[in-house]
């Protein structure tokens, strides 16, 4: 009975120990997070990468660190570096959607399109993901690179009910106007105007389609006002051989 009591404190002397050395061990390691965190803004890769080893060192449980760990690997092309990491953080959290959404992003990016897909889904499984639009998006990009244009507009049109930006409407009109559906692709950009008028991409894609419906004044108009907008860039360009054929 001595026995067991003299080993029981020891025990809980122990536990008491290890408690307060994993809340300065957590604290530690979110310091060295925050730290590559800020050479991260500097595009200061390398520091970046040391400070979140340090962090996974200190504290193997830090999912944040390892989910920055795979997005400087894949920042620097490393992709099976990024995949590691982005795993490691899903052992850690099993519904870390961010972390399959970016893993799924790094499967497109290796052309890896049935893999992407499937990582941009187990993303969309957790109900309390907080930015679906951005895995409905991505996975859009997938379907446009596989030339199936219907999946591709449905992603795009789920990635906009949750979030309406002009760069989704830009994608979404395009979408349309490759599967032949020119009338939707004009609606789709004429609300990509109304939401970002200086957007000369979605001008452009806006000409694109009014010239393939036959109206071609407006087309021009269109075209101009892209030259207006980036007169510098390829865009521009390539409106203005429209501008010199429509005339």
């Amino acid at each position: 009975m001595r026995l067991f009591t003299v080993v029981l404190v020891l025990f809980l002397t122990a536990c008491a120990t290890t408690q307060v050395n994993n809340v300065d061990n957590v604290k530690m390691a979110e310091g060295y997070y925050m730290k590559g965190v800020s050479y991260l803004q500097k595009k200061n890769y390398e520091l970046a990468l040391v400070e979140f080893q340090r962090s996974i060192q200190t504290d193997k449980k830090n999912k944040n660190a390892y989910f920055a760990l795979g997005s400087v690997s894949e920042t620097m092309g490393k992709f099976a570096d990024a995949e590691g990491y982005y795993a490691a953080a899903l052992d850690i959290d099993s519904e870390y959607s961010e972390a399959y959404n970016a893993l799924g992003v790094v499967y497109s990016r290796q052309e890896r399109w049935k893999d992407a897909l499937k990582a941009f889904h187990k993303s969309l499984e957790n109900k309390l993901y907080t930015t679906p639009h951005v895995a409905y998006y991505n996975m859009a990009h997938v379907y446009m690179a596989q030339k199936n244009y219907e999946k591709a507009i449905e992603a795009y049109r789920d990635s906009k009910r949750f979030a309406n930006y002009d760069q989704t409407i830009y994608e979404l009109g395009t979408a349309l106007f490759e599967a032949g559906k020119v009338k939707e692709a004009i609606t789709e950009f004429k609300e990509g105007v109304s939401l970002s008028p200086s957007n000369a991409y979605i001008r452009y894609g806006l000409a694109l389609a009014l010239l393939k419906d036959s109206n071609k004044k407006a087309a021009l108009a269109e075209f101009k006002k892209t030259v207006e907008l980036a007169p510098k860039s390829d865009l521009a360009q390539k409106a203005k051989d429209y501008i010199t054929t429509l005339r």
